[in-house]
């Protein structure tokens, strides 16, 4: 999805965004063993060389020591059809419960905010909703007075260009840089006509 799909900022900065890695890093591995109680299990029949799942304990626990490794568990790749079916064995002898079993799996899911970061100006020239106000500038810098404390957020300056049939392309020449504090910010930019800089927060005078 794009911020612009959303109905709100708010709505947008907690949207999760679910990447399967279809694989779980040995350490992260390791420490959900230890932590389930699994690898307690795994020590025992790793220390029975005649236990049937003898092969099966000790390699997963060089691969769960090893920092450089991972279980891959790709249904596609042979890794990952192997370890899958070492899970699924460790399963149906009683060794995992089914709710270890599908944490494991899940554990390749990685979930991030794409768009926490994002602020009011992003979402609204995203949404094609941004205010713009008329400013002019003098001696080469444009002036800006914000009148509130805000988010710190970049507004940018634009070139207005009308067309003939009254449509308007408003063209970047320059930005200002973490406005956030109410005060007067400069900064160098173009001498062109019909200029307009973001105004997101309602706060320019």
């Amino acid at each position: 999805m794009d911020i612009s799909d959303f109905e709100t900022l708010a709505l947008a900065q907690v949207h999760p965004k679910y990447t399967d890695k279809k694989k779980v890093g040995s350490g992260q591995a390791r420490g959900y063993f230890v932590s389930s109680g699994i690898w307690v299990r795994l020590r025992a029949i790793q220390s029975d060389t005649s236990h049937l799942l003898y092969a099966l304990a000790d390699a997963i626990i060089i691969t769960a020591s090893d920092a450089e490794s991972y279980f891959g568990i790709d249904p596609l790749l042979a890794d990952g059809v192997a370890n899958l079916i070492g899970l699924n064995t460790l399963y149906s002898a009683g060794e995992v419960t089914e709710a270890q079993r599908d944490y494991f799996l899940s554990m390749s899911v990685t979930i991030t905010c794409p768009f926490a970061n994002k602020t009011e100006q992003d979402f609204q020239i995203a949404k094609g909703t941004i205010q713009r106000m008329s400013v002019t500038v003098e001696k080469g810098f444009c002036t800006i007075t914000t009148l509130e404390d805000t988010p710190a957020h970049e507004p940018q300056i634009y070139r207005r260009v009308t067309f003939s049939n009254g449509d308007h392309l408003d063209v970047r020449v320059a930005g200002f840089t973490t406005v956030q504090k109410a005060g007067v910010y400069r900064v160098q930019c173009p001498s062109d006509p019909d200029m307009y800089v973001d105004d997101a927060y309602r706060v320019l005078s």
